[in-house]
Protein backbone atom coordinates (compact mmCIF):
# COMPACT_ATOMS: atom_id res chain seq x y z
CA UNK A 1 0.00 0.00 0.00
CA UNK A 2 1.40 3.46 -1.03
CA UNK A 3 1.65 6.22 2.19
CA UNK A 4 -0.65 8.30 0.26
CA UNK A 5 -3.38 5.79 0.52
CA UNK A 6 -2.19 5.14 4.14
CA UNK A 7 -2.35 8.47 4.88
CA UNK A 8 -5.92 8.85 4.05
CA UNK A 9 -6.88 5.87 5.78
CA UNK A 10 -5.46 7.45 9.07
CA UNK A 11 -7.51 10.70 8.46
CA UNK A 12 -10.36 8.49 8.08
CA UNK A 13 -9.96 6.81 11.45
CA UNK A 14 -10.13 10.33 12.96
CA UNK A 15 -13.53 10.65 11.47
CA UNK A 16 -12.82 12.17 7.67
CA UNK A 17 -15.25 10.73 5.67
CA UNK A 18 -13.80 12.41 2.28
CA UNK A 19 -10.73 10.64 3.36
CA UNK A 20 -12.15 7.49 3.71
CA UNK A 21 -14.65 8.04 0.21
CA UNK A 22 -11.41 8.39 -1.61
CA UNK A 23 -10.02 5.19 -0.28
CA UNK A 24 -12.73 3.19 -0.76
CA UNK A 25 -13.16 4.56 -4.54
CA UNK A 26 -9.61 3.11 -5.10
CA UNK A 27 -10.18 -0.39 -3.72
CA UNK A 28 -14.32 -0.31 -5.03
CA UNK A 29 -13.47 -2.42 -8.66
CA UNK A 30 -11.65 -5.37 -6.50
CA UNK A 31 -14.59 -5.23 -3.78
CA UNK A 32 -17.50 -5.02 -6.41
CA UNK A 33 -15.57 -7.84 -8.29
CA UNK A 34 -15.70 -10.07 -5.14
CA UNK A 35 -19.01 -9.40 -4.46
CA UNK A 36 -19.56 -10.02 -7.89
CA UNK A 37 -18.22 -13.54 -7.53
CA UNK A 38 -20.38 -14.63 -4.63
CA UNK A 39 -24.13 -13.44 -5.31
CA UNK A 40 -24.02 -12.08 -8.94
CA UNK A 41 -24.84 -8.64 -10.65
CA UNK A 42 -28.17 -8.12 -9.19
CA UNK A 43 -27.03 -8.02 -5.84
CA UNK A 44 -23.13 -7.03 -5.84
CA UNK A 45 -23.46 -3.15 -5.75
CA UNK A 46 -25.67 -3.57 -2.51
CA UNK A 47 -23.17 -5.72 -0.84
CA UNK A 48 -20.82 -3.04 -1.85
CA UNK A 49 -22.31 -0.66 -0.14
CA UNK A 50 -23.27 -2.49 2.40
CA UNK A 51 -19.65 -3.16 3.00
CA UNK A 52 -19.10 0.39 2.85
CA UNK A 53 -21.03 1.43 6.10
CA UNK A 54 -19.75 -1.37 7.86
CA UNK A 55 -16.01 -0.75 7.13
CA UNK A 56 -16.47 3.13 8.03
CA UNK A 57 -18.06 1.86 10.82
CA UNK A 58 -14.92 -0.43 12.00
CA UNK A 59 -12.17 1.98 10.74
CA UNK A 60 -11.10 3.19 13.74
CA UNK A 61 -11.03 -0.15 14.94
CA UNK A 62 -8.32 -1.15 12.36
CA UNK A 63 -4.83 -1.42 13.73
CA UNK A 64 -2.97 -2.59 10.24
CA UNK A 65 -3.39 -0.67 7.52
CA UNK A 66 -1.49 -2.08 5.29
CA UNK A 67 -4.17 -4.68 5.63
CA UNK A 68 -6.91 -2.86 4.40
CA UNK A 69 -7.10 -4.12 1.48
CA UNK A 70 -7.20 -7.88 2.80
CA UNK A 71 -9.54 -6.17 5.52
CA UNK A 72 -12.24 -5.09 3.13
CA UNK A 73 -12.23 -8.14 0.99
CA UNK A 74 -12.94 -10.19 3.55
CA UNK A 75 -15.13 -8.06 4.74
CA UNK A 76 -17.26 -8.10 1.24
CA UNK A 77 -16.82 -11.73 1.59
CA UNK A 78 -18.68 -11.60 4.41
CA UNK A 79 -21.41 -9.39 3.97
CA UNK A 80 -22.31 -11.18 0.51
CA UNK A 81 -22.64 -14.55 2.92
CA UNK A 82 -25.06 -12.62 5.19
CA UNK A 83 -27.09 -12.02 2.18
CA UNK A 84 -26.71 -15.08 0.33
CA UNK A 85 -28.57 -16.97 3.87
CA UNK A 86 -31.35 -14.10 3.82
CA UNK A 87 -32.17 -14.88 -0.12
CA UNK A 88 -32.15 -18.85 1.15
CA UNK A 89 -34.58 -18.36 4.08
CA UNK A 90 -36.58 -16.07 1.79
CA UNK A 91 -36.59 -18.98 -0.51
CA UNK A 92 -37.60 -20.94 1.60
CA UNK A 93 -41.15 -19.08 2.16
CA UNK A 94 -41.38 -18.39 -1.78
CA UNK A 95 -44.16 -20.51 -3.63
CA UNK A 96 -42.47 -22.61 -6.32
CA UNK A 97 -43.25 -21.61 -10.13
CA UNK A 98 -45.41 -23.29 -12.34
CA UNK A 99 -43.75 -25.80 -14.39
CA UNK A 100 -44.58 -27.10 -18.16
CA UNK A 101 -44.17 -30.25 -19.67
CA UNK A 102 -40.76 -29.63 -20.20
CA UNK A 103 -39.52 -28.51 -16.88
CA UNK A 104 -39.34 -25.16 -17.24
CA UNK A 105 -41.08 -22.60 -15.10
CA UNK A 106 -43.30 -20.15 -16.11
CA UNK A 107 -40.97 -17.27 -15.88
CA UNK A 108 -37.52 -18.89 -17.39
CA UNK A 109 -40.05 -18.53 -20.72
CA UNK A 110 -40.69 -14.98 -20.53
CA UNK A 111 -37.16 -13.80 -22.73
CA UNK A 112 -35.08 -11.38 -20.94
CA UNK A 113 -34.58 -8.09 -22.53
CA UNK A 114 -31.33 -7.36 -20.68
CA UNK A 115 -29.41 -10.29 -22.12
CA UNK A 116 -26.52 -9.65 -23.93
CA UNK A 117 -27.11 -10.16 -27.74
CA UNK A 118 -25.02 -11.49 -29.75
CA UNK A 119 -22.08 -9.99 -31.46
CA UNK A 120 -19.55 -11.11 -34.26
CA UNK A 121 -16.63 -12.37 -31.55
CA UNK A 122 -18.71 -15.74 -31.73
CA UNK A 123 -16.28 -17.59 -30.80
CA UNK A 124 -15.21 -15.46 -28.13
CA UNK A 125 -18.64 -15.82 -26.11
CA UNK A 126 -18.21 -19.52 -27.31
CA UNK A 127 -15.08 -20.21 -25.27
CA UNK A 128 -16.51 -17.74 -22.15
CA UNK A 129 -19.76 -19.71 -22.31
CA UNK A 130 -17.90 -23.28 -21.99
CA UNK A 131 -15.53 -21.42 -19.23
CA UNK A 132 -18.59 -20.29 -17.70
CA UNK A 133 -20.35 -23.66 -17.66
CA UNK A 134 -16.96 -25.43 -16.32
CA UNK A 135 -16.35 -23.02 -13.58
CA UNK A 136 -20.24 -23.85 -12.74
CA UNK A 137 -19.34 -27.23 -12.42
CA UNK A 138 -17.01 -26.54 -9.78
CA UNK A 139 -17.88 -26.40 -6.06
CA UNK A 140 -18.74 -23.30 -4.57
CA UNK A 141 -14.94 -22.78 -2.58
CA UNK A 142 -13.04 -24.18 -5.41
CA UNK A 143 -14.76 -21.60 -8.01
CA UNK A 144 -13.87 -18.91 -5.38
CA UNK A 145 -10.50 -19.69 -4.94
CA UNK A 146 -9.96 -19.67 -9.00
CA UNK A 147 -11.67 -16.61 -9.63
CA UNK A 148 -9.98 -14.89 -6.32
CA UNK A 149 -6.33 -15.86 -7.48
CA UNK A 150 -6.94 -15.65 -11.45
CA UNK A 151 -9.45 -13.07 -12.21
CA UNK A 152 -9.36 -10.86 -9.33
CA UNK A 153 -5.26 -11.51 -8.88
CA UNK A 154 -5.52 -11.87 -5.10
CA UNK A 155 -2.43 -12.98 -3.48
CA UNK A 156 -2.70 -16.75 -1.59
CA UNK A 157 -2.36 -14.49 1.81
CA UNK A 158 -5.43 -12.60 0.64
CA UNK A 159 -7.26 -15.35 -0.62
CA UNK A 160 -7.02 -16.93 2.96
CA UNK A 161 -7.91 -14.40 4.88
CA UNK A 162 -11.28 -13.14 2.44
CA UNK A 163 -12.52 -16.83 2.31
CA UNK A 164 -11.25 -17.90 6.02
CA UNK A 165 -9.24 -20.46 5.23
CA UNK A 166 -5.60 -21.03 6.04
CA UNK A 167 -2.87 -21.08 3.08
CA UNK A 168 -2.08 -24.01 2.98
CA UNK A 169 -5.77 -24.80 2.13
CA UNK A 170 -5.81 -22.13 -0.40
CA UNK A 171 -3.54 -23.83 -2.52
CA UNK A 172 -4.72 -27.02 -2.02
CA UNK A 173 -8.04 -25.59 -3.39
CA UNK A 174 -6.37 -24.08 -6.16
CA UNK A 175 -4.55 -27.11 -7.27
CA UNK A 176 -7.93 -29.38 -7.62
CA UNK A 177 -9.92 -26.82 -9.00
CA UNK A 178 -7.40 -26.03 -11.63
CA UNK A 179 -6.57 -29.48 -12.75
CA UNK A 180 -10.52 -30.41 -12.52
CA UNK A 181 -11.17 -27.36 -14.64
CA UNK A 182 -8.59 -28.69 -17.11
CA UNK A 183 -10.12 -31.79 -17.53
CA UNK A 184 -13.60 -30.13 -18.13
CA UNK A 185 -12.46 -27.93 -20.40
CA UNK A 186 -9.98 -30.67 -22.50
CA UNK A 187 -13.73 -32.86 -22.50
CA UNK A 188 -14.68 -29.41 -24.63
CA UNK A 189 -12.44 -29.77 -26.48
CA UNK A 190 -10.20 -26.50 -24.92
CA UNK A 191 -6.95 -26.98 -23.85
CA UNK A 192 -4.99 -24.36 -21.36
Amino acid sequence: MDAATKNLLRQAQEGDMEAFATVFEQFRPLMHTVAYRLVGSDDCDDVVMDTFLKAWRALPTIRNLEAARTWLCRMVRNTALDLLRKHNRERSHVVEDEVDEDGIGLLDRIADEDAPVADRAGERNELAGILQEALGELGEEHRTVILLREADGLSYKEIAVTTGVGIGTVMSRLFYAKRKLRKLLAAQGVTL
